[in-house]
């Protein structure tokens, strides 16, 4: 069955299978479901850590000048 968390409460989206009655005990396992970041396609970008310091981006004894 799936569901939701809202306000840490369970909200099923389904409904619950037949035979089941008020009072029934039930054992509840509960899995995250992955769901993608992005509704597009993405790639790593790859950028070195060293490139994000802000040393060296301005650092006046770069090769870019």
């Amino acid at each position: 069955m799936k569901g939701i968390i809202k306000d840490k409460t369970i909200i099923l989206i389904e409904p619950l299978p037949e035979g089941f009655q008020d009072g029934d005990e039930i054992e509840v396992a509960i899995v995250p479901i992955r769901r993608e970041a992005y509704p597009f396609p993405v790639f790593d970008l790859g950028i070195k850590d060293d490139y994000l310091e802000r040393e060296h981006i301005y650092d006046t004894d770069s090769s870019l000048s």
